[in-house]
This record gives structure tokens, C-alpha cells and sequence, in this order.
């Protein structure tokens, strides 16, 4: 069992909703187990018992509604602070990154470095305060201003990266996409599609074999002539995605047999390869379907069925290239659905079995309920980024955030969402993500609003008007067109270093 005391204090400068509360345990795996708070204690039971950690979405004063963690802790009975472990574990995290990034000693990372040093400073006063309520206050002070030094020192390695990549080169003339919904008659938006280099077209299995064997394409032929004509590289997919609005009702009414699944992804594949591998550029596989959300299958049935879409897709024409979409990357919820494996696992056993994949999709979708899309600070998703640099695969990194907050419980960056805040945290993560030497491509996720029940994304609002993160966007691509040149020390910064004894204080958890 892991405890923890914390008192729930009106107006406090960190408020903790323990409702999306899960648990993650060693080397970042999902992990059943039960939460619940009563009587000033959070109590998790694991369903194991090694250490776990404990991830809660927090309101954190001038940071926004953001999805923290604790360390991996060892269970006990004893309560752990659970304020002095939040900060624990981001000023732990902060050490990792400068030492996987060797950034302690560079100049563009002295502002982060001396905001971490307070925080530590805050950190270890409160651990040797006796007083609960100043421990906790410090606590607090210590995970605020350590939230603040991860996001410089997020920006501080992407500027520096940008430059070591792009300093003497020009980006590629492919680094920005767009996601457009089919629905929208291409002709009413061709000025925003047209400053995107290339368009993610989904297709709904459902709308196109609505009876077996009978395919109808009608209703993506649009985009699909637009994009042609504008020389526009189209992304078409995911060609299966298996929510129950996108499987076709005869299929749906099957489900539970995978046999039928199977084969009825096979020719499906198959039609759409032939119909449209003359004219599009890159095929996206799959969305999810490692998620177990609506059809549940095991990870030999996972790898059966990518196999089969990429084998049918190809058949037509071998030299289109084909990636895998991952909606929710972090895959910290998937203990809570029978059968479901994390991305990872999922992207390992198709590897290991030899199936042909160009590259990933990574999906960051901010303000939006569930769990698996909780609003994560920048270091958070760059650090994610940097993990999947082993996998030798070429990532794509698909953004999304909201130009306003219907619901701040699906939290929120620094502030409730607006489209200011929307245009500068795509910003932000442009420069995050085409900072990292494997990322190839930024997709937004979606072009223009729509009247259902998703939070505005796009970058047209309703009524076809430009939102400030279209100008954002085309603004950081075209940076990138041209050679940026080395990186250069602005005035003001300096360098602040650790202290050896600090980090080594961070091993040992509190006994308070």
C-alpha cells in the first residue's frame, strides 16, 4: 500500500484532483491498482507490490492544470507527503534531463539552472520542517518553481538543438501537416490548406464499405482531387481505426469475432490501396490499436491485423511509405482495458515481426477529458520524444490544443485555454519537436473547427476566420526554410551549478 497525507486547503497554490489519479510502475509501465482519498490520506493499493508512482492532474499556481507524478516509491503504511514527493520528483526529473542532454555547463541553460536551484533550495527546507503546514508550503513553492526551470529548460534545449540542426541547412520543405476533416468541402478552405506542406486525410471505414465488398470514396474524393492539383503530399488515414463510428455496421455487429475482423480488414486494405495508392503520399496505418477501447483483441491479434493493412495497402504499390499512429504515447491508462498493451509494446512486436514501418505518429492532443489525454508540461513530452529516439524510427508529431477551455477539468497550459495561449504553446512544441533530430514532421490536428463535441483545435474557427496559430505556424515553418545559423548567447543569461550533495538528498524519501 502506498499513503499520503495531504490536506485539501482552499485558495492553496497546488490543488490535486485524485479523479484521473492511476499508477505507474518500474521503467514507466501502466499498473492497476485502486485510489482513494478519505480522511486527509490518499491510499493506493497497486496490484503489485513493488514500488509504484503515483501521477494526479494538479491545478499548480501560474502553470496550469497539468498532470504530475511522484517518484517510484516503496509501499508502506507510513504516509508519504505527497506535495514534497510531487516536487521530489520533478527536481529529480530536471537532474536527469541536463545529464542525458550534458546540458549543465551551456549558457542558454543558466536562467533554467538557477530556477532549479531554488527550487531545490525550497525543497530541501522542507524537508527538515518539522511544521506540516510549512512543510507544505514549501513543498509547494518547490514544485511551482521547479515546473517553471523544466519548461526554460525545455525551450533552452530546443533553441539550442534547432540551431545544431539547422544551422547550416534549411529544413526540408515537408515539416508542416495538417489534419482536414473530409466533411469540409476543400474549395471553402484552400487558403489555410494551402500553407501546410502536407494533408493528413482520414478515411472512415464505415462511410466507405458501407456493404460488404462495395466501396464508395466519394466522400474523401474531394480533398483527394484538391490536393493533387495543389501538389500537396496527402496522408491518408488511419485506414483502420477500430471506434465503433468508423466500423462498418455488419462488421460492429460481429464484434468479438476476430476472424471476421481480420479478413474484413484484409480486402478493405486492399480496395483502398488500389484506389488511392497512385495518389497518395504516405499511408497511416492504424490509430490506437493498441488501446482496447471498443474492440478488444490480445497483441498476436494487435500485430495480425497491422500486418494484414500494410500487406493489403502495399499491394498496389510497394515504394509508399507507412506509418503507425499513436493517439494517446504516454499509454499510462491502459491497465484500466482488458488486453491492451502500451504503444511501445505494441511497436516493439512489430518490429521484432519484420512488418514494414517508415515511421511513428505521436499524438499530443492537450484539453481533453480522459486520461489518456491529460494536459503534460513541455519537459514532460520532450523528455517522451527523446524516448522513442531508440527505436530508429522517424517520427511525426501530431499537436493539438484548444482555442478555448469548455471543461478546465481536462486541464489546461498556463492558463484556461485561449487562442493566444493556443498559439504560443504550438510555439512552443514546433520548436520542441523539430529540435529533435528524429522528429520529421509536425502535424497539426485539425484545420478548422467543428460542431461536435471535440474542443476547438483548429486553426480556423466555425466560421472559416484564421486563428493567431495559423500565422504561428507558418511562422516557425518558415523559419526553418532558410540556414538559422549557430547559436548565440543572449544577454542577461548565466549558468548556475548543482550542488553533488543536493542530489544525492533526492534519493531518500520523506517519513513525514
Amino acid at each position: 500500500m502506498l499513503r499520503f497525507a495531504f490536506r485539501k486547503v482552499e485558495g492553496a497554490p497546488v490543488a490535486i484532483d485524485v479523479a484521473l489519479g492511476y499508477l505507474v510502475g518500474a521503467n514507466d509501465q501502466s499498473l492497476a491498482g485502486e485510489i482513494r482519498f478519505e480522511d486527509g490520506t490518499l491510499e493506493c493499493r497497486p496490484a503489485i507490490r513493488n514500488a509504484a508512482a503515483l501521477n494526479l492532474q494538479c491545478e499548480v499556481q501560474g502553470m496550469g492544470r497539468l498532470s504530475l507524478s511522484t517518484c517510484l516509491l516503496e509501499q508502506r503504511r507510513e504516509p508519504y507527503s505527497l506535495l514534497l514527493e510531487l516536487a521530489r520528483h520533478r527536481i529529480k526529473h530536471f537532474i536527469a534531463k541536463c545529464e542525458d542532454w550534458q546540458i549543465w555547463d551551456h549558457p542558454g541553460a543558466g536562467e533554467a539552472i538557477a530556477q532549479w536551484n531554488q527550487a531545490r533550495l525550497f525543497f530541501t527546507t522542507a524537508m527538515t520542517t518539522q511544521d506540516t503546514t510549512k512543510a507544505d508550503e514549501l513543498s509547494s513553492r518547490a514544485l511551482i518553481q521547479g515546473l517553471q526551470a523544466s519548461e526554460r529548460l525545455a525551450v533552452a534545449h530546443s533553441n539550442i538543438w534547432l540551431h545544431r540542426r539547422y544551422g547550416a541547412k534549411a529544413a526540408s520543405k515537408m515539416v508542416l501537416g495538417v489534419r482536414v476533416d473530409p466533411r469540409v468541402a476543400p474549395t471553402s478552405v484552400a487558403s489555410a490548406a494551402s500553407s501546410f506542406d502536407m494533408i493528413g486525410l482520414p478515411i472512415s471505414w464505415a462511410k466507405i464499405e458501407r456493404t460488404p465488398g462495395r466501396y464508395d470514396f466519394g466522400s474523401i474524393a474531394p480533398w483527394v482531387d484538391w490536393a493533387t492539383k495543389a501538389g500537396r503530399t496527402i496522408l491518408v488515414g488511419p485506414v483502420i481505426d477500430l471506434s465503433p463510428s468508423n466500423v462498418p455496421e455488419w462488421i460492429a455487429k460481429q464484434r468479438g469475432d476476430f476472424a471476421a475482423l481480420r479478413d474484413g480488414v484484409w480486402k478493405f486494405a486492399d480496395a483502398v490501396g488500389r484506389e488511392l495508392a497512385g495518389r497518395t503520399g504516405m499511408w497511416n496505418i492504424s490509430c490506437g490499436m493498441n488501446d482496447n477501447d471498443w474492440w478488444s483483441l490480445d497483441l498476436e491479434q494487435m500485430v495480425e491485423l497491422s500486418r494484414r493493412i500494410v500487406v493489403g495497402l502495399r499491394q498496389s504499390r510497394k515504394n509508399v511509405p507507412t506509418l503507425l499512429e499513436i493517439p494517446r504515447p504516454f499509454g499510462h491508462d491502459v491497465a484500466r482495458r482488458a488486453g491492451a498493451v502500451t504503444p511501445r509494446a505494441l511497436v516493439e512486436a512489430l518490429v521484432n515481426e519484420g512488418i514494414h514501418l517508415d515511421c511513428l505518429m505521436l499524438q499530443f492532443v492537450m484539453g481533453e477529458n480522459g486520461s489518456g489525454r491529460l494536459t503534460r508540461d513541455l519537459l514532460e513530452i520532450s523528455s517522451l520524444l527523446d524516448s522513442y529516439r531508440p527505436l530508429r524510427k522517424s517520427l511525426f508529431v501530431a499537436l493539438g490544443a484548444p482555442s478555448n477551455s469548455a471543461d478546465d477539468k481536462a486541464g489546461y497550459w498556463r492558463t484556461p485555454w485561449t487562442a493566444k495561449s493556443q498559439a504560443v504553446w504550438a510555439s512552443r512544441m514546433f520548436s520542441i519537436a523539430m529540435s529533435k533530430p528524429h522528429v520529421g514532421m509536425v502535424v497539426w490536428e485539425s484545420l478548422i473547427d467543428d460542431d461536435g463535441p471535440r474542443p476547438p483545435h483548429g486553426v480556423l474557427d466555425a466560421s472559416r476566420t484564421a486563428k493567431p496559430i495559423l500565422e504561428q505556424l507558418i511562422s516557425a515553418r518558415r523559419a526553418l526554410a532558410a540556414p538559422i545559423g549557430e547559436w548565440k548567447m543572449a544577454e542577461g543569461k548565466r549558468v548556475a551549478r548543482p550542488s553533488v550533495s543536493v542530489v544525492d538528498a533526492l534519493d531518500a524519501p520523506s517519513d513525514e
